[in-house]
């Protein structure tokens, strides 16, 4: 990745969200038949696919300033898991939650949010990959509880709207389309 036009970066960003609604459909046909782990692990991705899109949105701007993008650096913020859920935080924080200006539960969400983004990392692994702790084995499928995912394919839901809310407001793509109709 590197050297892409503005226009070429919108388009990214539309085959990424294309790409996390196709996830979320996916991890919620998981979930209705009790395939829970493989079904959080789905949901999971949704996170981190939807947090490549404020990374690319960023690299927008720079180059609408005029500013130099370093492009290596972009391509190892694009792969880097931690990185990508932040992103994805902070997005959902701007555009899926209500401002409580009296009790400040946004602000109390994001912090716990990044706060838990390794050990949310560490569950997504338990639904991936069979391991051994203390001479026992631990089977993806018996990770992750159905409540466990239920509210996470819920919650990768939540931050799709909230990204087909953002999008319609800043692609111009997404705008063009909407005025041709």
């Amino acid at each position: 990745m590197e050297n892409l036009t503005i226009k070429e970066l919108h388009s990214l960003r539309i085959a990424i969200f294309d790409n996390e609604e196709n996830l979320q459909k996916e991890a919620k046909l998981l979930l209705d038949n009790e395939m829970f782990s493989r079904a959080y692990l789905l949901a999971y991705f949704c996170f981190e696919e939807l947090g490549k899109i404020p990374i690319i949105v960023g690299v927008i701007a720079k180059i609408e300033l005029g500013e130099t993008v370093d492009w290596k650096k972009l391509k190892k913020r694009f792969y880097n898991h931690t990185k990508k859920i932040t992103s994805q935080n902070y997005h959902y924080y701007m555009f899926g939650l209500e401002t409580d200006l009296q009790s400040n539960s946004d602000v109390k969400w994001l912090k716990k949010a990044n706060i838990s983004v390794g050990s949310s990392f560490e569950k997504k692994n338990l639904a991936t990959y069979v391991d051994a702790k203390n001479k026992e084995f631990l089977l993806p499928s018996e990770q992750i509880t159905k409540d466990e995912c239920q509210e996470l394919v819920k919650f990768a839901f939540e931050c799709l709207r909230a990204h087909w809310h953002s999008e319609t407001l800043t692609n111009p793509i997404l705008s063009e389309l909407a005025n041709k109709t």
